[in-house]
């Protein structure tokens, strides 16, 4: 076991790896945007005091022994992972493996060569051709994901955006374990993305259900794109890969080389440790986990309430009871603030899960208990 057990973790949110480290038996170390009530009552949590992401650089030196892993956000700082990797061990992937992986040209050869369907993508584009596309920030910077428009046009070309075709159908999510070689498909999730009854803005992630069973067809074609991706990106420890199923087949759209909102619809669902298996990557003799089974436990609905008006968080609320006790399956609540925290319109507020007999009864539980949050902490 390296140094104690510790493991620091970085990113805009770390609560979700945290409960998996120590589902892993890990002791983790936690430093975010938010350090939420949940968060700091299981584990040392602290809210990041400096500059979000460069503040970072002033902690990942601390005394502290142990490795280091990232979890949203940083992946499109490949150049501050980098200088982080250079003061403390890694458990995830660095710079240049994230220069390949967030590549969109690198994901569309990828996903022909494992004969799935492809989004096509134009950089430096005046006037994409014909049809829908979608105009997206390279690296996270720049104005949201939207439609292109002849507003677009007008602005002119940037390297800091690209163009893609846009896809018509279900939001999916395929979690994958990789060694710089090959990849283990762990599972997937279907995505929610941009709801309005969780005031969450277009295009942005709001939540997961899971795990799915993809037919056996196009399980093995999402294989074949982990390895692949794993293989010419040299992706090691957690990755996913969203996609968008049209007329039955994932259509792969971006690469997230890191741990992702989804995967711990994966871990209730299968009942594992997704930080167990992204361990195994970096730490040779490190106890290796059992393959998910092909039948999941149970369906769990993951979904992130975002304030639609400004709000001051509650003193108190039916959240409390996943502040006192460490839950065996998903909490009912998380990313819980604390109380009399202002949280201002778009911002998240918390997250919620329920457990159902199918996706599609767990998306009607999620929206349910939307609709009694909103009545609680928003007065709608």
């Amino acid at each position: 076991m390296h140094a104690g057990g510790n493991l620091i973790l970085f990113g805009a949110s770390v609560r979700a790896a945290a409960f998996s480290a120590l589902r892993a038996g890990l002791r983790p170390w936690c430093c975010d945007l938010f350090a939420d009530a949940d968060l700091q009552a299981r584990c040392p949590a602290m809210r990041l005091p400096g500059a979000y992401p460069e503040g970072f650089l002033d902690w990942i030196g601390a005394e502290l022994p142990g490795p280091w892993m990232y979890t949203g956000g940083l992946e499109n700082r490949p150049y501050l992972v980098e200088r982080m990797a250079r003061r403390r061990p890694l458990w995830g992937n660095d710079g240049p493996v994230l220069l390949r992986a967030r590549n969109p040209f690198v994901l569309h050869a990828a996903a022909r060569a494992a004969g799935l369907p492809t989004a096509a993508v134009r950089e430096y584009f005046r006037r994409p051709p014909a049809g829908r596309w979608l105009v997206k920030p390279a690296w996270g910077i720049g104005p949201p994901i939207h439609f292109w428009s002849p507003a677009d046009a007008r602005d002119g070309p940037t390297l800091m955006q690209y163009a893609q075709e846009f896809i018509e159908g279900e939001s999916q999510a395929a979690i994958f374990c990789g060694d710089g070689r090959r990849a283990t498909l762990l599972g997937v999730s279907r995505q929610l993305v941009g709801l309005d009854w969780l005031h969450a803005a277009p295009f942005r992630y709001c939540g997961s259900i899971g795990p799915l069973r993809p037919a056996s067809d196009g399980r093995a074609a999402l294989e074949r794109l982990g390895s692949l991706l794993a293989r010419r990106c040299r992706l090691r420890g957690l990755f996913g890969v969203d996609g968008v199923v049209r007329d039955g087949a994932f259509c792969p759209v971006e690469v997230n080389p890191r741990y992702t909102a989804s995967v711990e619809i994966l871990e209730y669902g299968y009942e594992l440790s997704a930080i167990a298996w992204h361990r195994t990557a970096f730490v040779p003799d490190a106890p290796h986990p059992a393959t998910p089974a092909a039948d999941p436990t149970a369906c769990i609905g993951k979904a992130i309430l975002f304030a639609g008006t400004d709000l001051t968080f509650p003193t108190a609320g039916p959240w409390d009871y996943a502040l006192r006790a460490a839950p065996s399956g998903p909490p009912q609540f998380a990313d819980i603030p604390r109380p009399g925290t202002r949280v201002r319109v778009g911002r998240p507020v918390l997250s919620f899960f329920v457990t159902a007999a199918s996706p599609e009864a767990c998306f009607d539980a999620l929206r349910r208990t939307a609709a009694e949050l909103d009545r609680r902490l928003l007065g709608s």
